[in-house]
């Protein structure tokens, strides 16, 4: 059996136990664990069943058996276990897959966690005899050789945990005892959870899963945020196994009673729906800002700084006011500040400009893409020298809340390739800014007291982000960021997320990311909840257009009509739709609605005549785009709708009068083919000729073409053109194309 038909099994297997097929199940099973020659697996399969056919049939004996669930629980318990571990054992031996290869490499260390731990403590101690040493060349050398040791030794304790089995009782303290152990630095804490999480990606423990759910309680921000985000991620994957495991359950009932925690899960839920915009975002700026700051060329060649561009407390009326203009003309004004808003709201905006700069060896380490950012790191000691007062590149870069702990390093890795007096430059120019990023720092920390909270969980998840989209073997992993965003349909995290509060604040945010899919199933359980709200119903009604459900649209709009009678916005919207389900009358009426609450709305005259002929009430329908063309004096929505409703009435003069304005303005391929129809009724054959063969040129295809006239071909005939000659017409268009 190769790797690949042990994943395809592999597979198989985990639907099977997800639909509960367990005869199918075993004898899929069987085929597996035969192949690892191991008569302690076989044996314990071979039990499991019997159990099972026991079950079987003291069930259907009738024999009341109150411990059946548990026993029944702990089955599927173990064809869960047995079924990854034995995938496991068996790509062990020769799967390319990077965790296979780490593992094997792994077996041949013989370190644990604990031993990972003395390390850390010994080499923080020594940190602090080193810091009782003079200033000099001495100091920095023993301080950088300790700095590389430690990053050595936290590299190696990412592999252990990462490609660690399943957890025993005294694994789960040890890990434990690691997160809560006061002597050992932060930084190697949260790598130890980003290993503890990347393991749990690859394989479900529940125990592994309790080390992340004691960490999300830790009163230290960076361990809570990172744990977890972790652990959402990991009852996403594996919410179908979730109940089986009532010690988890019960860890998460207590857990949810801490409405910080609740609060950090809602945040964290929004943080992982947000990050689907990312690619978005990145081709955005890829595509539309930059090419424009490329292109502004006037502007950059007056020197013209980011405060100017997005506004600031500059005013562009104390400089040249026509700057300002050529900015606005230019688009990019606007775009600059769409950028800053999104960077404002936390929008991971810098993934494209740092998705080329993860190349550096520092990046080879798969613990490196978690790592905590730090200036003490071993290369960083020109950028952020012991004896330097000088802070600026700190405050104003590294500190930033905008950008990940990924992305740090690459910045600094970065800087190490240029020279230090350009370092310098560059930080010169920063440090004006510095003490307004401070400022701005703490009015945010003021209006929102769980703001870094919220930095820290939003940075991890755009490490987890790059790695798994950047990562040179991102093939090997499942990437987490492709899991559905249906989080009211996972059992384990719902309840967690279904109060008011956290249901509106989910349901508003995917609506206005336009995720509307996910914001519906939201809102229609909110309409369970509160049917009396015509704002949900509205935008129940809204997702379901989008959604291209107009028949579901209709019924909640007309909801929100009952509930909040005479709102033009939905009245509106129900007209359009019985307009598009071909029910003119129904929209005319609604439509009529719209025209008392808003009188003299052009777009609301135009769509009442649009009714009328679709009524083929053609003479109202002409009186109404007389009134448009009236209202709308200095614009030409009415043209098109008139000359086309007199020619179907026949007033071939005025029809032709308006096609002839309309021909002077960016005529379309139906303009010329409407103009000719005028002048082929009227017996104006040459001039039919030539708005036809204008028609063509258009799209310059001829198909398109007499597929358009063939749909007028009713319409002709019931003009009085006779129909014998449409194959002369065809054959002199052609001739006079060429």
């Amino acid at each position: 059996m190769n790797n690949r038909d042990i994943i395809a099994l592999k597979k198989e297997i985990l639907q099977r136990l997800s639909k509960r097929q367990l005869k199918d199940v075993f004898e899929s099973l069987t085929k597996l664990v035969v192949h690892l020659q191991d008569w302690k697996i076989s044996g314990t399969l071979s039990e499991l069943e019997t159990n099972y056919k026991f079950m079987l049939h003291y069930l259907f004996e009738g024999v009341e058996d109150p411990g059946r669930e548990d026993v029944y629980r702990s089955l599927l318990r173990s064809l869960y276990e047995l079924t990854d571990d034995s995938v496991d054992e068996l790509l062990n031996i020769e799967s390319s897959n990077i965790f296979y290869e780490k593992y094997r490499i792994n077996t041949l260390k013989n370190s644990s966690l604990t031993d990972y731990a003395k390390q850390l403590k010994d080499i923080k101690d020594s940190f602090s005899l080193i810091g009782l040493l003079e200033e000099g060349e001495e100091k920095r050398n023993q301080n950088r050789d300790l700095a590389v040791r430690r990053e050595r030794i936290a590299s190696d304790m990412f592999i252990e945990v990462y490609v660690s089995p399943r957890a025993t009782e005294r694994d789960m303290d040890n890990y434990i005892s690691f997160v809560e152990n006061p002597d050992l630095p932060v930084r190697e804490k949260s790598l130890f959870l980003s290993a503890l999480t990347m393991s749990l990606f690859h394989r479900f423990d529940s125990r592994k899963v309790q080390v992340l759910m004691n960490a999300a309680m830790s009163d230290d921000m960076q361990l809570r945020a990172r744990a977890i985000v972790g652990l959402v991620i990991v009852m996403q994957m594996y919410d179908i196994r979730w109940a089986l495991y009532p010690e988890l359950q019960n860890q998460l009932d207590i857990m949810s009673e801490n409405q910080d925690f609740r609060k950090a899960i809602r945040r964290v839920i929004i943080q992982l729906i947000r990050s689907r915009e990312t690619e978005q975002i990145s081709k955005k700026i890829r595509e539309e800002i930059l090419p424009e700051m490329m292109k502004f060329n006037n502007l950059a060649g007056r020197k013209l700084n980011m405060e100017e561009l997005m506004g600031g407390d500059s005013d562009f009326s104390e400089k040249n006011p026509e700057w300002q203009k050529e900015l606005e003309e230019s688009g990019l004004g606007k775009k600059l500040q769409e950028y800053s808003n999104l960077q404002l709201e936390g929008a991971d905006v810098f993934h494209s400009t740092f998705a080329s700069l993860k190349n550096f060896p520092f990046f080879s380490e798969m613990g490196n893409w978690f790592l905590p950012f730090d200036p003490s790191y071993s290369e960083f000691a020109p950028l952020f020298p012991d004896d330097s007062g000088n802070n600026l590149l700190k405050t104003a870069i590294l500190d930033s809340g905008h950008m990940c702990n990924s992305d740090k390093y690459s910045f600094c890795l970065s800087l190490l390739q240029i020279s230090p007096a350009q370092r310098e430059m560059m930080m010169g120019k920063m440090g004006a800014e510095s003490e307004e990023i401070k400022q701005l720092q703490k009015e945010a920390q003021d209006m929102n007291p769980a703001i870094n909270d919220e930095i820290i969980s939003n940075q991890y998840i755009q490490d987890l982000y790059r790695f798994f989209k950047l990562h040179p073997y991102r093939n090997s992993f499942f990437d987490v960021f492709k899991l559905s965003l249906n989080f009211y349909e996972k059992k384990s995290i719902a309840p967690l997320i279904s109060d008011m509060e956290s249901m509106k604040k989910i349901a508003f945010y995917c609506f206005d990311k336009n995720n509307f899919s996910e914001a519906l199933d939201v809102f229609n359980k909110l309409i369970e909840i509160d049917n009396q709200s015509d704002d949900i119903w509205q935008k129940i009604g809204y997702c379901r257009q989008m959604l291209n459900n107009q028949e579901g649209a209709l019924e909640a709009y007309l909801q929100a009509d009952l509930l909040k009678p005479n709102n033009s916005w939905i009245i509106k919207r129900i007209a359009h739709i019985y307009r598009s389900l071909k029910k003119p009358e129904l929209s005319l009426d609604y439509y009529k609605k719209a025209a008392k609450l808003t009188p003299d709305n052009i777009n609301t005259e135009l769509n009442i005549g649009h009714c009328y002929l679709e009524m083929n009430d053609y003479e109202q329908a002409l009186n109404t785009y007389f009134k448009v063309e009236l209202l709308d004096s200095k614009g030409r929505k009415a043209q098109r709708p008139i000359a086309w409703t007199a020619f179907l009435l026949k007033k071939y003069d005025l029809s032709q009068k308006y096609y002839q304005k309309i021909l002077v303005n960016k005529p379309t391929t139906h303009d010329y083919l409407n103009a000719g129809h005028v002048e082929l009724c009227i017996g104006n054959m040459k001039e039919a000729i030539e708005y036809y063969k204008k028609a063509v040129y258009q799209d310059n295809d001829f198909e398109l073409f007499t597929m358009l006239f063939d749909a007028d071909r009713d319409s002709l005939i019931s003009h009085g053109v006779d129909t014998k000659i449409f194959p002369f017409l065809f054959d002199q268009i052609k001739y006079g194309l060429g």
